[in-house]
């Protein structure tokens, strides 16, 4: 018995079922499970009491703890959290719900979200049972109902008490807790709207359904419709963010007495200092930094900060008494310089461009180019692949990738890996369209042009084509650029290895040797194309050079080594002992689970040998499963076999030792952190985009058990990658951005 085969077409009747059962299950998600405590509310309450949809939020507050204080205009203050608690009404001794009110049109900082445990006693116990746990926010309604937990059936509550767990000074909007006899039905746009997302993403990969039999078309105006509604959200949202970051805009600069200070704004120092026309930073610094023997030892350090000498500058760069940034400096040309410029000319000095507006900015243009690169991978070499193997690999890009780590944490650390994957992606962008053919023209004697060319693909075998100088000499460009961001990201430069393969051959067949030149390649037009590929590193690497020796007297000296980090590295040789392991924390290293929501929390990352840790959020092939399956099909015989006559097995091999490598680099001097897995998943990535459609071109019909069985795993192995992904981003979220966090959060936090 084989499967159903995935490209056969579905019967009208058929499609109009799923669409019918798809609404269904949309409409119970709604009503029935994310509203489940309205429904149960209602059948709990009392036959003989009057429903009501909250408790009495004008009755009087309950007992305040010793550790609570009331505050003049409303609210709380915490004093001491050992004794932070607020009695709650109890009613009939029978509620079910509790709901948290809070005083309006205060003034003030307050919390945005509270942490609270609702005990209870039961009438003939003694003593008092931890209840419920929950977080409830001001602006979030839903979050303002708790379930009450622990009472077994048939018993009734003699007393409740609202414990709030937060550290003393803090100041709360809460003014106390009432019983609830109904919670409130609560539809929800957005999360409609999401749920019919997932329901579209699962009919449109069930077998036989649309997306398994379209071709992708890179011209067809309906995909790149579709393509520009799909990243529109993201889009919208990035210009939300940058708005949002310019209108509120304050610099970030933390000051504490006896510690390292926090200043988050080093791009805009760097503008700042190359307006003034010098390499190092307006900082002061502490007077006993500059008399030290060794400024970078950390007993040096530490004691200068016990004698509460400022500043000390935390993760800066010092170096002959100055302060300056060892983060690359071409975001710095690109957007901090010029807006600080710009908006000197309306007001003295400038304005600082927001590292989040700059960060959300980058972000979202790396991950069009990210979609338009491997849209373009697809289109190149597998010119006949369908549109569900399309979404595939553009959920393994951008998942696998790290691009949900940079949209939800953007800061000046992000800033390198933002610029750098934009610039590579565009420059892979540029490079596998430089290779052109003569389009087809109705009139056969028409003048050919460049504006009649287009992409050569695998189809097109050994037709005529050229290489457009332009397209060489901008990609080359851009992903030299990198060494001006983030200098890991300069391996993708050896891509141009298998990718040019051919045209690196006849170039130098052409300079090198006499007789005919192969394709009518001239000596001139040889020399043409390796200077537009090599021009531009130099074009790059030149001033950037020279930008390390105008600050620290060498060429090829970037001033890592000295930063005001957790050692001293100026003397920090790391060892190898330990690589093993933190390999496996970049690859392998297991999720750990939380009972609420968002489920996954970060996961801790010990070391046998000391070396820099930061705690994870899984392994690559853990929270990209799709890329371990990828690589598992490179063992069947017929997908290597279909690599090797496509030609790409050496460039597979390339990707996957380039990832190696900088996996390796990393590790050895920056130890294990989650942003350094961007360095080299997107090769990883790439591999596996490539395995995959050559999977699909390989079992396309599904018709076959195996075929079928291959197709159904790597579609299972996306789908469970994206929901990793959205879990993953709720982490991270709730760390980096919780306000957000808590839009969505509140639907499963909710009683």
């Amino acid at each position: 018995m084989t499967l159903p085969a995935l490209r056969r077409p579905t019967p009208a009747r058929g499609t109009t079922i799923r669409l019918l059962a798809a609404l269904v299950v949309v409409l119970i998600l709604e009503l029935g499970v994310f509203n489940l405590a309205h429904w149960q509310s209602l059948i709990g309450s009392s036959s003989n009491s009057p429903a009501q949809t909250a408790g009495d939020a004008h009755s009087p507050p309950g007992r305040l703890g010793p550790g609570l204080s009331p505050l003049p205009g409303g609210g709380l203050k915490i004093a001491d959290p050992a004794g932070a608690w607020v009695d709650v009404p109890v009613a009939d001794g029978q509620a079910s719900f509790a709901q948290a009110h809070f005083a309006e049109d205060v003034e003030g900082s307050f919390l945005s979200q509270i942490h609270v445990r609702l005990d209870l006693r039961l009438a003939g116990d003694g003593g008092w049972t931890q209840g419920t746990r929950g977080l409830v926010c001001p602006g979030q309604a839903r979050s303002h109902y708790l379930r009450i937990r622990g009472k077994p059936s048939g018993a009734r509550i003699q007393s409740m008490r609202l414990w709030i767990q937060e550290p003393a000074g803090s100041r709360l909007a809460l003014t106390g807790m009432t019983p609830a006899k109904v919670v409130p039905l609560d539809l929800s746009l957005a999360r409609i709207l999401m749920l019919a997302c997932l329901a579209a993403l699962i009919l449109g990969y069930l077998p036989g359904s649309i997306l398994w039999r379209t071709r992708l078309d890179a011209g067809s105006a309906s995909q790149r419709l579709v393509l520009a509604l799909i990243l529109a959200p993201l889009a919208a949202w990035s210009c939300w963010n940058i708005q949002h970051d310019l209108s509120t805009f304050t610099p970030m600069a933390y000051h504490q007495p006896h510690a390292y200070v926090y200043d988050f704004n080093q791009y805009d120092h760097v503008a700042q200092a190359l307006l003034h026309g010098r390499p190092w930073l307006d900082l002061g610094q502490a007077p006993g930094l500059a008399k030290a023997a060794n400024p970078f030892d950390i007993a040096t350090r530490n004691a200068l900060l016990a004698q509460d000498q400022q500043p000390i500058y935390w993760d800066y760069v010092y170096r002959g008494g100055h302060w300056y940034s060892y983060f690359g400096v071409l975001p710095v040309l690109l957007l901090f310089l010029p807006y600080r410029a710009i908006t000197g000319l309306v007001h003295p000095g400038g304005y600082a461009l927001p590292t989040s507006s700059a960060a959300a900015l980058l972000v979202a243009a790396a991950t069009i180019m990210t979609a338009l690169a491997t849209i373009r991978l697809l289109a190149r070499w597998f010119p006949r692949v369908n549109l569900a193997v399309v979404g595939m690999a553009l959920t393994t890009m951008l998942g696998g990738s790290g691009m949900v780590y940079l949209w939800c944490r953007r800061n000046f650390y992000t800033i390198p890996f933002d610029a750098s994957l934009l610039a590579v992606m565009t420059g892979l962008w540029l490079w596998m369209g430089a290779r052109r053919v003569r389009q087809q023209t109705a009139d056969a004697g028409e003048h050919p042009s460049h504006r009649s060319t287009r992409m050569w693909t695998i189809e097109d075998g050994d037709h005529p084509w050229h290489l457009s100088p332009t397209r060489l000499f901008l990609g080359s460009l851009s992903v030299a650029a990198t060494l001006g961001c983030r200098p890991t990201f300069l391996a993708a430069g050896l891509l141009a290895l298998p990718l040019f393969a051919k045209e690196i051959k006849a170039v130098f067949s052409t300079l090198f040797t006499r007789g005919s030149h192969p394709d009518g390649l001239s000596r001139g037009r040889a020399l043409s194309l390796l200077t537009c590929g090599l021009l531009p590193v130099l074009l790059v690497a030149a001033p950037l050079l020279w930008y390390n020796r105008w600050r620290f007297g060498s060429l090829l000296d970037f001033g890592n080594r000295y930063q005001m980090t957790v050692l001293d590295l100026t003397n920090y040789h790391p060892g190898t002992q330990g690589l093993l392991q933190i390999f496996g924390y970049y690859l392998l290293q297991p999720l750990t689970s939380l009972p609420i929501f968002p489920y996954l929390q970060f996961s801790p990352a010990p070391m046998r040998i000391w070396h820099f840790t930061e705690p994870g959020l899984g392994g690559l092939l853990v929270t990209s499963p799709a890329l371990l399956l990828a690589m598992a099909l490179v063992a069947l015989p017929r997908v290597r076999n279909y690599l090797h006559r496509r030609g790409w097995m050496p460039a597979l091999i390339l990707a996957l030792a380039l990832a190696v490598l900088v996996m390796a680099a990393d590790s050895y001097i920056g130890g294990f952190s989650v942003r350094y897995t961007i360095d080299f998943a997107w090769l990883i990535c790439l591999a596996a985009v490539v395995v995959m459609a050559a999977a699909s071109s390989i079992y396309e019909d599904g018709r076959s058990t195996a075929g079928a069985a291959v197709m159904s795993l790597l579609t299972l192995a996306c789908l469970a990658g994206l929901i990793l992904t959205f879990v993953n981003a709720m982490v991270l979220l709730e760390h980096f951005d919780s306000s957000q966090a808590m839009n969505v959060a509140v639907w499963f936090l909710g009683p």
